[in-house]
């Protein structure tokens, strides 16, 4: 029986240069070809495809061909993506709540962070529990020395005070 995959349209003249590896790469993963697969996704990640689920499928393809480091690998890839995707929404959300920036501001604030800033700030003020931690306990539970901490929460915090800076820099009068 074979699979229905009109969703899969090739045609779009002005899609990514990746998109069309992306596209083909998961119509192989679903026939079971895991290595014509594996070939095609990787080629869209060489080209610049930074969609979590290409991860996920390709980590899929190098488990059934064995390669079981390989997709641990690529399963942490995802994982990282999916927890930055996570954070980003969270410290939009507070930012906004308890602050007076602008949608703008915000949404620079939160793209100028880094997935490690993300963490540490997020833990750090307790944005997803309510508990504030110490540098020390950010630090344990990141798996990085407490001064490591400090030097990424002042480098974080800089970067917010610059979007605020250029916001109050660019106000309408």
């Amino acid at each position: 029986m074979e699979k229905n995959n009109s969703n899969i349209d090739f045609s779009e003249k002005d899609e990514s240069p990746y998109l069309k590896y992306l596209k083909e790469g998961t119509k192989k993963f679903y026939e079971n070809d895991f290595s014509g697969s594996l070939k095609l996704l990787n080629m869209a990640i060489r080209l610049g495809c930074n969609d979590r689920y290409v991860f996920w499928r390709r980590g899929c393809a190098k488990s059934r061909l064995g390669d079981h480091k390989g997709a641990n690998s690529d399963f942490r890839q995802f994982g990282t993506h999916l927890e930055t995707e996570y954070m980003h929404k969270l410290l939009k959300d507070k930012v906004s709540e308890k602050s007076n920036f602008t949608d703008e501001c915000v949404d620079l604030i939160v793209c100028s962070l880094n997935s490690q800033e993300l963490k540490v700030i997020t833990n750090r003020f307790g944005l997803v529990d309510g508990i504030f931690r110490t540098q020390r306990e950010v630090g344990t539970f990141l798996g990085i020395t407490r001064q490591r901490v400090s030097q990424i929460e002042s480098k974080a915090i800089k970067k917010i005070m610059i979007a605020k800076s250029l916001e109050n820099l660019f106000e309408k009068k």
